[in-house]
């Protein structure tokens, strides 16, 4: 919450605001602001990390369709 209070600091509606973060959250709109701000901010955080993570293997029926494993240990191969 802090850092979301910080980042509205500079914002040009949020310059009036008061230097205490106390005095902030002491308002009902401006503590609302902040939360949706802090909202804001660890959604964004999140969307970047998935985007950076490496997407799932797909799943085991479509990775080695053309191999069948009973087949092949029942002795009964394709030629």
């Amino acid at each position: 919450m802090h850092a979301a209070w910080l980042s509205m600091a500079h914002l040009p509606a949020c310059r009036e605001w008061p230097a205490d973060y106390d005095a902030v959250m002491a308002d009902p709109v401006r503590m609302r602001l902040v939360r949706l701000q802090a909202t804001f901010m660890a959604r964004v955080a999140a969307e970047k990390a998935a985007a950076r993570s490496p997407p799932p293997p797909p799943p085991i029926a479509l990775r080695a369709a053309c191999f069948d494993r009973k087949r092949a240990a029942a002795g009964d191969f394709d030629d």
